[in-house]
This record gives C-alpha cells, sequence and structure tokens, in this order.
C-alpha cells in the first residue's frame, strides 16, 4: 500500500474500528488527481477508503468543470446516486456551481477545492444527511501540511492551485480562483518521499505552472531548478525517475524558454511541454482574453524543438469559440499543419455559467461539430505522421502501466506498448519500436 507524506497521528489505524467505507471517484485533470491523493490520505485516518464502489457507505465525487459535456455526465451521476438513496459528497470544480447542485442533490455535503480539508466533516456529513457546504472565500486555505497518498509507479505533485488569467471561456476559474503555491521544499520533499515510495514518474499538476511562485516571491524556474539540483543525475537513493512538467500556458512559457529549456537538459525531465494556444487566430486569441498572442505559439515550439528536436508538444484547440469565423478556423488549421503538436486535445466550445462567454451568441451546432471533425482528422493524420518517425529505432522507455501488455513513456513522453517484457512496474528497458498508430508507439523489448 501507498504511504502518506507528512501523515497526523494514528495515519495507519485505518480498518479495525473504520467509520465507514468511502469510496472517491475523480474526474478531470492531473491537479484534481492530486487533491484525490490528499483526500484519500485525509480520510484514511479515521475511514476505510475502497477501490470500488460496491458495498461502500459514501461516494465522494471529485468533479470536473471544464467542457459542459463532462459536467452533464457528473450531473446525471448525482441524479443515480440521489434516486438510488446513496450518501454523496460533491468536491472538486463543480462546487462553484452551488446553485445547480443543490437544486439536483438538496442533501449532498458540498467540499470546494480549496476546503479538501474538511472531507472528514463532510464525509460525516454526508452520512448524517446534512447538506454542509465546505467553500473557502478568501486565499486558498493551506494544503501544504496536509497528508497525502504518494502512490507508485507515477506519483502526482501539486505545485500550486489557480493562476493569474482570466480567460473568458473558463469556469475552472471560478472554483480555483486564488493562486497558491506550494514552497519548493515542499515539493522537492514530496518527489523525494515518492521516489523512495517507488514512484518512478512524477507528474507535476496545476492549474497553470507558469503562475508557479508569483504569490511567494520566487517562479517555476526556481523551482524547477532545486528539482534539478537535489540531484542533478536524477535519481535519489540510486533509484532514478522521470517528472513531467504541467500544463504552461504561452505567456509564461514564453518568458521563462531559455530557462525551462536548460532544466529540461536534466535528465530526470521528460523532454515535453504542454502548452495550450485554444486558436490560430490572432483575432479570437484576443477576444478570449487570452495573455498571449498565437505568435508566442509559434516562437516556443520552433525554440523547443530547435533545443530538443525531438522534444513532446501538446496543445489544446477550443472550436467554435462565439467570435470564430470561418477565416479565423482556417487560422487554426494552418497553425496545426505548421507546429505539427505531438498530442492536441480537442473542445467544441461549451458555454460555462459565470463566464463572459456564456453571454455570446453562440455558432450554429452544425457548423461547429463540422469544423471539430476537420480539426480531429487532421490531428489524427500529424499525430500518425509524427509517431511513425520512430519506427526502426530503439528508445528507453520507463514502464508505468501493465494491462494486457505492459506500458511505459519513452524521454519525450510518447506513450510506448512493450512486448516481451517480464520485468516490473518503475523498471527502465530499451526497447525496439516495430509499429506506431494514434496513441502509441508499440516495440519488443531487448532481452
Amino acid at each position: 500500500m501507498p504511504s502518506p507524506a507528512e501523515s497526523p497521528p494514528n495515519h495507519y489505524l485505518l480498518c479495525v474500528n473504520a467509520m465507514a467505507k468511502v469510496y472517491i471517484e475523480t474526474y478531470g485533470c492531473t491537479l484534481n488527481q492530486a487533491d484525490s491523493d490528499i483526500m484519500r490520505a485525509i480520510l484514511l485516518s479515521e475511514h476505510a477508503v475502497v477501490d470500488s464502489e460496491a458495498g461502500c457507505d459514501v461516494t465522494v465525487l471529485n468533479t470536473c468543470t471544464v467542457k459542459g459535456a463532462t459536467e452533464n455526465r457528473i450531473f446525471a451521476r448525482m441524479k443515480r446516486l440521489v434516486e438510488a438513496g446513496r450518501p454523496f459528497v460533491v468536491a472538486g470544480c463543480i462546487s462553484a456551481n452551488i446553485g445547480k447542485i443543490r437544486k439536483s442533490c438538496p442533501l449532498a455535503p458540498i467540499v470546494s477545492p480549496s476546503s479538501i480539508r474538511h472531507i472528514g466533516s463532510a464525509v460525516a456529513d454526508a452520512l448524517a444527511k446534512k447538506p454542509s457546504i465546505y467553500a473557502c472565500t478568501g486565499p486558498c486555505d493551506a494544503k501544504t501540511g496536509l497528508p497525502r497518498i504518494l502512490t507508485a509507479p507515477i506519483c502526482r505533485i501539486p505545485i500550486n492551485d489557480g493562476c493569474v488569467s482570466s480567460c473568458h471561456f473558463c469556469q475552472t476559474k471560478l472554483a480555483r480562483p486564488h493562486l497558491s503555491s506550494y514552497p519548493p521544499k515542499s515539493i522537492v520533499k514530496w518527489i523525494n518521499d515518492g521516489v523512495r515510495n517507488g514512484a518512478r514518474e512524477i507528474q507535476l499538476a496545476s492549474q497553470d505552472s507558469g503562475a508557479y511562485g508569483l504569490d511567494i516571491k520566487t517562479n517555476l524556474l526556481a523551482l524547477l531548478g532545486a528539482i534539478a539540483n537535489d540531484d542533478s543525475s536524477g535519481r535519489v537513493q540510486g533509484k532514478e525517475y522521470m517528472v513531467r512538467l504541467g500544463m504552461i500556458n504561452p505567456e509564461h512559457a514564453k518568458r521563462m524558454l531559455p530557462g525551462i529549456l536548460d532544466a529540461l537538459h536534466s535528465p530526470c525531465f521528460y523532454k515535453f511541454l504542454h502548452v495550450p494556444v485554444q486558436t490560430g487566430s490572432e483575432k479570437v486569441c484576443t477576444e478570449m482574453n487570452r495573455d498571449h498572442s498565437v505568435r508566442d505559439f509559434y516562437d516556443i515550439v520552433e525554440t523547443a524543438r530547435g533545443a530538443f528536436p525531438e522534444a513532446s508538444i501538446a496543445t489544446d484547440i477550443i472550436v467554435g469559440y462565439p467570435t470564430e469565423t470561418e477565416d479565423d478556423f482556417q487560422e487554426t488549421l494552418e497553425l496545426l499543419r505548421r507546429s505539427k503538436p505531438e498530442v492536441v486535445n480537442v473542445s467544441k466550445f461549451s458555454p460555462r455559467p459565470g463566464t463572459v462567454a456564456k453571454g455570446l451568441k453562440e455558432i450554429p451546432n452544425g457548423i461547429v461539430k463540422r469544423r471539430s471533425g476537420v480539426v480531429s482528422a487532421l490531428t489524427k493524420e500529424i499525430t500518425k505522421e509524427r509517431r511513425m518517425q520512430y519506427v526502426g529505432r530503439r528508445l528507453r522507455v520507463l514502464i508505468t502501466e501493465k494491462e494486457k501488455d505492459f506500458k511505459g513513456r519513452a524521454i519525450n513522453y510518447h506513450q510506448v506498448v512493450v512486448k516481451g517484457f517480464s520485468g516490473e512496474l518503475g523498471d527502465f528497458v530499451d526497447v525496439d519500436i516495430y509499429d506506431a498508430n494514434l496513441g502509441s508507439l508499440f516495440g519488443e523489448a531487448v532481452k
């Protein structure tokens, strides 16, 4: 079982006198998953946290509100729990929409992302059918001293909550409105503790990594330097590991790019950048109230690939923003053709309650659907092209998953399905690549 960091007294007295069996169901990003790791550790001091909803006493829904389709799915899930008379807690980013939650499930306790230290009380309230609300209206409740589960072989380490942007389409900003960064020493300690506990891939989790430290008089470069310099060989007590930098908005990536690329030269960092551009139109970029230009994104990609020719670039695209014309859409297609990102997260615009874009006149659904299909087809073509260049090569792979076959990550974070491997999760292995598809490379482990 994974061990917690900075655990409270009696943390290991788990099941003998457990008050309830609690199941945590997590939606959304790596930061949400990291919050679930914290909630799991807090609850383990008084309850049994189980891996299946079957037979549980309380379900904790750690929710996501980025996309309307995801929110609809979560509210349908809540409805089924209400109809079944099952106690549950609503945590995560949907907690910002208290009115809608109360209308759908009047008895469910609500816990905002900034108040997860109160998850134990919320679970007790759910059992008592008490409709409580735990929401911080000021700066985020400090999470630094909270316990957290350090999972293996992949460990999620949050570096900050919130961001400093005000994008007109984003509802996450309403759920996590305040920038709150963790101290560098705490982050380095969690990484080292995680590696000692068996983690071999460290995912730095953030709403926007580029905003890290602006509230505590430091910055992302200082943090990356602290991580890289803690052991310049990329090892903790002789254990090799890899760190994945989380999403960083283009305006921050541009101003810090030389330093970021210097840090990525450390052997412990994946050569991977997630830089969400959202659109290829400078006009729409401005109308979205983004703090960068499309030109910034081009510069970042060109410079990053100049430093690391095989670096992986991930980005996000919103199709059908209300002000997007056909010419704007064509500029987005041109951006993808020119920059050829390895990973593109494509979303159809959905108006989110409380945002500026909610008040704009939407583009007809048929047009949005057509544009989304065109973007998806293009990104598949680009992804396949980028993957196929590795066929016939030998790559070093960190094994992180086991389903039918073992899976792992190459140095640039490409997923690799590994045949003929007989080792364990967390091992590094040389792999001869013989095929590729949209999602993965396929290879044979070198004996």
